[in-house]
């Protein structure tokens, strides 16, 4: 019994404060995935975990930020491009060094659309 509380006691902090996305960021994440997904015409499997990889990031993303208190566009930049790299190496590692860099750059696309 008393290991049981114990569990119970750590993991309610985990799940009652996990990050899920925002609707503005699942949209944001829907209009560049399918843009990528289009331009590039991922197969299901490629677009279901560029889609997944994506999305995790941008949360992952706020998350620092609010964590962070960054408040300046430098220090926000930095979390950024950390996020960047993150996802970066998860596209390189699935699909090698070419087809991440295709994918990335269509992503910058779709962002500056």
């Amino acid at each position: 019994m008393k290991k049981f509380l114990l569990v119970t006691t750590f993991l309610i902090p985990f799940i009652a404060f996990s990050q899920n996305a925002t609707k503005s960021q699942e949209k944001r994440s829907d209009m560049i995935t399918s843009y990528v997904i289009d331009k590039l015409e991922l197969s299901d499997e490629d677009a279901k975990f560029y889609k997944k990889v994506h999305l995790a990031q941008i949360v992952d993303n706020a998350i620092n930020v609010r964590e962070s208190n960054a408040s300046t566009a430098e220090e926000k930049r930095l979390i950024y491009r950390k996020g960047y790299e993150s996802i970066r190496n998860k596209l390189v590692k699935k699909f090698g060094n070419k087809k991440a860099q295709l994918i990335l750059k269509a992503s910058n696309e779709a962002r500056n659309k």
